[in-house]
């Protein structure tokens, strides 16, 4: 079954390859705002469409970075379905104040030139403290850019009312016809102070030289890249997630010696294991390669602001103490998954009696599972299905998604450490390697707790793509809760990246007074970008 998923993923790589030959992918970018304090969450959209399809995407996966001509302040993957995705970057506290680059491209727009990469500069403020790198020139006589909305275009947006008491519930409504644009994104934010900020400029896309970038077009591609010399000519090398799910891929040589992990699937940060043994099961060490481009500009403008003093002592007191709150995590309902099927048999070991290892467990509860002696290992194998026979090819043997070949070690496992066991009957192929059945152990925690690896296998954090993460919106209709002591100090108090269609959208102001501001963005049936605002007062 993985072995027909491969092929078919290989063909239509091939095919989207061969069909964009001549073409390119257009991207436009949007931000919940333009001006943010340093370790502030930054709200990004993305969209991406063929220029010889609109409407159209192969990409998979979009790329953002936010710089300075000396760095890499922050950096982001963003999951497109149908060529649309978002994502919440946190900038760090550390950033100097001054203008900041965005570049956000996709995998195969890396075979054009990096100057035609969409771009938008962004202004950061850090109110803890100042900086040799500061490029900040505040509150002088600078003639700042009016609103992009002029009173002609008053009507097509507003509120219900022009002032609003804390945490009082705003209705904001807009023209139909603004409904029928594209990418139409809303973004509601205290307006506290003033910018100048020029828009980089952008060259005509033409090929580049080097490395052939194929496009992500199922999901994330991770390189590894294999240590040592005189390595091999064949490793079986693996990506394995740590959790409650399967999560496994087998690399894909390249020229070099990197390999390739086409993942699909898989979002947020994760725990990996990565692995890479010889045919006599000798390991090698194995480093992840950055996926980004790092484009770092050759100059940036100064920073023109004007603001007021007392309003961002306030927002940076709200930022300050918003970090210091919990936030809840709900928990993550998942299925035992494999493949797109459920597992033959599933034992809740916390309905029998315990054992203490994980072999006691298995000749006492898993039927059709047993124990084999090959030369100087032991094998764990599995009844057919429909046959007394067992299968001739060993078991693929999970604890928490990461496989381990040492079965020896796994049944010597902590029985107590295990929750359930999912047994998976039948042949299963991973990458060009046949299995007879998988049992997947899955523990309490779904943190392999006292399971050590090889230390030839590399244990680290990865950030996969985000796959539009929810902006979190109170509801304040009940007393009850409106009257809650919980600070709410929300500097953006609105971000729906998906209008389209829309004429109105409701939310409620926070515990900070002021001026806001409510922008609309998106590009009308010609391409033109089309910005409306509309400014109401909190009280």
């Amino acid at each position: 079954m993985c072995m027909r998923r491969t092929i078919l993923f290989g063909l239509f790589c091939l095919c989207a390859l061969l069909g964009m030959a001549q073409t390119a992918e257009l991207m436009r970018i949007y931000t919940d705002k333009d001006t943010y304090l340093a370790g502030e969450e930054l709200w990004v959209k993305v969209t991406v469409e063929d220029e010889a399809y609109p409407g159209n995407a192969v990409s998979q996966v979009a790329y953002v970075e936010i710089c300075d001509s000396a760095q890499v302040r922050a950096q982001g993957k963003v999951a497109l379905n149908q060529g649309k995705g978002w994502a919440c970057i946190q900038l760090p506290q550390t950033m100097h104040s001054g203008v900041y680059q965005l570049t956000a491209y996709t995998r195969y727009m890396r075979n054009l030139n990096s100057e035609s990469f969409p771009r938008k500069y962004l202004a950061v403020l850090n109110t803890l403290g100042s900086s040799t790198e500061d490029n900040l020139i505040a509150n002088d006589s600078t003639a700042f850019p009016k609103a992009v909305s002029d009173a002609s275009e008053s009507h097509l947006m507003k509120t219900d009312k022009k002032v609003y008491g804390l945490r009082e519930k705003v209705a904001l409504t807009w023209s139909a016809h603004l409904a029928e644009a594209k990418d139409l994104t809303l973004s509601v934010v205290r307006k506290d102070c003033e910018v100048k900020l020029p828009q980089p400029k952008v060259a005509s896309p033409v090929p580049a030289g080097g490395e052939r970038w194929i496009a992500e077009c199922e999901g994330h591609i991770v390189t590894g890249r294999v240590e040592g010399t005189a390595l091999p000519e064949q490793l079986l090398t693996q990506l394995s997630c740590v959790g409650k799910e399967m999560k496994v891929f087998e690399g894909k040589k390249k020229e070099t010696d990197s390999y390739r992990f086409y993942t699909y699937g898989v979002n947020g940060q994760r725990d990996i294991v990565l692995s890479a043994l010889d045919n006599v099961g000798r390991a090698y060490r194995m480093e992840v390669e950055t996926p980004f481009a790092e484009l770092l500009p050759r100059q940036l403008p100064d920073l023109y602001c004007r603001f007021d003093e007392s309003a961002m002592i306030s927002r940076s007191v709200a930022l300050q103490l918003t970090q210091a709150m919990p936030k809840a995590v709900l928990p993550k309902a998942l299925e035992p998954v494999i493949y797109g099927q459920l597992p033959s048999k599933t034992y809740n070991l916390d309905e029998y009696v315990r054992f203490n290892t994980v072999k006691e467990c298995i000749v006492e509860f898993v039927l059709g599972a047993a124990m084999e002696k090959q030369g100087d290992k032991t094998v764990i194998k599995m009844l057919q299905e429909d046959s007394k026979a067992y299968n001739m090819f060993p078991v693929l043997v999970l604890i928490d998604g990461v496989a381990f070949y040492n079965h020896a070690e796994v049944l010597a496992y902590n029985g107590h450490n295990v929750q359930y066991i999912h047994q998976y009957r039948g042949n299963y192929a991973l990458g060009e390697t046949l299995y007879g059945g998988i049992l997947s152990l899955i523990t309490h925690r779904g943190t392999m707790q006292d399971m050590r690896i090889n230390k030839d296998m590399q244990m680290l954090a990865y950030e996969f793509p985000q796959d539009r993460p929810a902006f979190e919106l109170p509801d304040y209709g009940k007393a009850e809760v409106k009257a809650s002591r919980r600070p709410d100090f929300r500097h953006t108090l609105y971000w729906n990246p998906a209008v389209e269609g829309k004429t109105e959208a409701t939310f409620y102001t926070s515990d900070l007074e002021g001026t806001y501001v409510a922008t609309l963005q998106g590009v009308d049936a010609e391409g033109k970008k089309i910005e409306i605002e509309w400014e109401f007062e909190v009280r």
